[in-house]
């Protein structure tokens, strides 16, 4: 058991048996003493609870955080981007001791192989990730470089049974813990000289320069020693199992148009309709009939004389 567990375990139960002692002795009509005991033994169970929360947390980080050594790479050069990795795997983080020579060639080394995560509660009960280095193989840092002269891929002859969860040798019963499982890569410039050490964390690996050899030390702060090959694109067809398959250059993969929205006409907003305030007309006053005017009547011509008889 960690210690991390034993003193709170240990501190908490004095404060349990304090904090009871303490109830006892209140129900006892002891007063004093008895709430004297229940407050030293909350406070005693308060401190076990949180140093607890503090190894929990201490725990949880070591085991998110652990690293294992996998192997280690020597490289030594033999010629121009032509070098000898002698590769030397461990077991339980121990170097085995039988280092196996490959040849390889580019200016970057690398190791890869699988990996299986597990959850994070299962990291924080004690079980770590499984891996294997499973392939060592050399690139340039020119993409075009690494496809010009193909660098072989070598096998460390630890996964050829081609079954991911056999070559780990895990049985299927930690499929159910098993939070990722994947292929991880990883490289480091190459120079006479440079010793890398293998680590596996609890989700991928990490190769990374030994602390006692400065010449993998200093190559941390270079991009590559003597300057990186240019090499113009490879065009040809590219061999497949099924035969050649014609090469098709990276391009931007377009992006659906957003659909057009329906063109909304836009609203005419009617005149405003004048109200004409209606007046409602004054009722007349009653007039007084006029009195009828007579008609006109005809002149009266005037009676005319009787003629005198002549005489």
């Amino acid at each position: 058991m960690s210690i991390w567990w034993l003193i709170p375990a240990v501190v908490g139960l004095v404060g349990v048996l304090m904090l009871v002692g303490g109830i006892m002795a209140v129900f006892k009509a002891k007063l004093g003493s008895g709430l004297l005991r229940v407050l030293f033994g909350g406070l005693t169970l308060a401190g076990a609870m949180i140093v607890g929360l503090i190894g929990l947390n201490l725990q949880t980080y070591a085991a998110l955080s652990k690293e294992r050594l996998a192997g280690q790479v020597v490289l030594k050069k033999v010629g121009d981007h032509n070098f000898t990795a002698s590769l030397d795997l461990a077991d339980d983080g121990k170097l085995r001791g039988k280092p196996v020579d490959f040849q390889i060639t580019g200016e970057r080394v690398h190791i890869s192989g699988p990996v299986v995560k597990f959850k994070p509660w299962a990291n924080v009960i004690g079980m770590d990730s499984l891996f294997k280095v499973s392939e060592i193989y050399g690139t340039y840092v020119d993409p075009n470089c690494t496809n010009t002269y193909t660098p072989r891929r070598e096998t460390t002859e630890e996964c050829n049974s081609g079954d991911f969860f056999g070559c780990l040798g895990t049985s299927w019963k930690l499929l159910n813990l098993a939070d990722l499982s994947h292929t991880s890569d990883s490289g480091q410039l190459m120079a006479d000289g440079a010793v890398y050490d293998i680590y596996g964390s609890q989700d991928a690996f990490e190769l990374k320069p030994n602390l006692d050899n400065p010449i993998a030390l200093d190559l941390q702060s270079q991009q590559v020693p003597g300057g990186a090959q240019n090499c113009t694109a490879v065009t040809t067809p590219v061999q497949t199992p099924e035969g050649a398959v014609q090469y098709n250059a990276p391009a931007a993969t377009p992006v659906p148009a957003a659909p057009k929205a329906a063109t909304i006409a836009p609203r005419v907003t009617p005149p405003a309709q004048v109200v004409v305030p209606q007046t409602v007309p004054a009722t007349p006053a009653p007039q007084t009939p006029a009195e009828p005017v007579p008609a006109p009547t005809a002149p009266i011509a005037p009676a005319t004389p009787p003629a005198t008889p002549p005489g």
